[in-house]
């Protein structure tokens, strides 16, 4: 009984999502004959890359240092 429901249910969510694919507002024609679209609009991240690069360092740093403090070291 477990498999049976288990391929309905895989088998009915394959189905919605490829009628969900198929189902989209169809493309807009190009005004004024443009080739290609207009580019995308400028995104936050990379104006902070160098600052994201050293958090994620800094972070790095401190799960390490604090994995080898919790470690249990030799009595000797």
């Amino acid at each position: 009984m477990k498999i049976i429901s288990k391929t309905t249910f895989t088998l009915i969510a394959f189905i919605f999502g490829v009628l969900n694919a198929l189902a989209g507002n169809p493309p807009i024609p190009n005004p004024a004959g443009r080739k290609r679209p207009p580019p995308p609009p400028g995104l936050a991240i990379d104006e902070n890359v160098v600052l994201l690069l050293l958090v994620a360092l800094f972070f790095g740093i401190y799960i390490i240092y604090t994995n080898r403090l919790n470690k249990k070291s030799s009595i000797f």
